[in-house]
């Protein structure tokens, strides 16, 4: 059964740096080894960040999703 873990509780700085140039790697090969972003893109990032947070889901695999923050995260 996957496991939903807080990567700052279960995981040391360097184990949660390896596995992000890890993902971020994968997600550029995967993309025909480019991604491209415009500052308007950048911005509307950022401000999703306020709202929005990346989840990751151990299991079997691993799987990213993007989740609404809980309102004390805010």
């Amino acid at each position: 059964m996957p496991q939903i873990i807080n990567l700052s509780d279960h995981a040391s700085d360097e184990e949660v740096h390896y596995l992000t140039s890890l993902l971020i790697y994968h997600l550029v090969e995967r993309c025909g080894g480019q991604l491209e972003f415009t500052t308007q893109e950048v911005r509307q990032i950022r401000e999703n960040l306020s709202t929005k947070m990346v989840q990751i889901q151990l299991g079997n695999d691993l799987r990213l999703r993007i989740i609404d923050r809980l309102p004390e995260l805010q």
